[in-house]
């Protein structure tokens, strides 16, 4: 269990603190490197859920109808947590521009007046859609990090410890912690907080998976051989969602070409041969 919850500290905590940190010192990156990091992070996850957490599934012995309902169930559930972030988090598009603002009534002696109010609110309100999206992104990441947590604890059960397949699930999940990191550190400094506690925040959006970790653990070593294979279909169905609903729709919104696409396909297949390196 100490060891679980080292590695999940790394992926979580310190991955999101590294991005973070990263942010406040480069200032971002571009869309079309996250894309493309993001892509590769997605394709190391479908090797992971297709050729590691449903073949061990199936090989415990559990009917393919069954894995499948478990697989859109636990999906379902992160549908939910998703649901729940976003009605939780808030809309920053309920803004009203600042030029719509107080636009009648204004005198002509009071036209200066206006433009130099306007100029100060909208730097004002320019800073809490910064403050508010990053705030936003730090929760939303939170509540993500709870299966994916889930996904690692139930893999690290299965397997005894830090196997071949966990290494593959936790790159893939760092991979795309880093960027979400630099997203909250870097909105988080241009609203005006202080930078080390930008990064600060961004690291404690990682504490959650430290929780689906331990929860996931619990179930992976129940009694009998159908708590660690639900435990495996579980987790697929989880990253299922992650990877088809998060990740790669931010990649294709932010820079869509065949670069992403091959990004993909080099993340499956560097995935699949770490886990193949494994197989007797």
């Amino acid at each position: 269990m100490a060891g679980l919850i080292l590695i999940t500290i790394v992926t979580g905590v310190l991955g999101l603190g590294l991005g973070g940190l990263l942010g406040i010192l480069i200032g971002g990156i571009s869309k079309k490197i996250n894309a493309i990091i993001l892509s590769f992070s997605a394709g190391t996850m479908i090797s992971l859920i297709c050729f590691e957490l449903i073949h061990e599934a199936m090989e415990a012995g559990i009917h393919t109808p069954l894995i499948a309902l478990i697989v859109l169930l636990s999906s379902g559930l992160v549908v939910v947590l998703d649901y729940v972030a976003d009605s939780r988090t808030g809309h920053s598009d309920d803004f009203v521009a600042c030029e719509e603002c107080d636009e009648k009534g204004l005198s002509p002696n009071k036209v200066n007046t206006k433009m130099r109010t306007q100029k100060v609110v909208k730097q004002r309100s320019k800073r809490l859609q910064m403050m508010l999206a990053g705030v936003m992104t730090a929760a939303a990441v939170a509540i993500h990090n709870i299966p994916e947590g889930m996904s690692i604890g139930a893999l690290y059960a299965k397997d005894g410890g830090l196997s071949s397949a966990v290494t593959v699930l936790l790159m893939g999940i760092i991979i795309h912690n880093i960027p979400e990191g630099i997203a909250i550190s870097v909105s988080l400094t241009n609203s005006g907080m202080n930078r080390w506690k930008a990064v600060g925040v961004a690291a404690l959006s990682g504490v959650p998976t430290i929780i689906g970790a331990v929860i996931g653990y619990a179930i992976g070593c129940s009694e009998g051989s159908m708590g660690p294979a639900v435990a495996l279909c579980f987790a697929a169905g989880t990253l299922l969602y992650v990877v088809f609903g998060e990740i790669l729709p931010q990649s294709i919104n932010q820079y869509s070409s065949r670069k992403t696409a091959y990004a993909a396909i080099v993340g499956f297949a560097v995935g699949l041969i770490i886990i193949g390196s494994h197989v007797h």
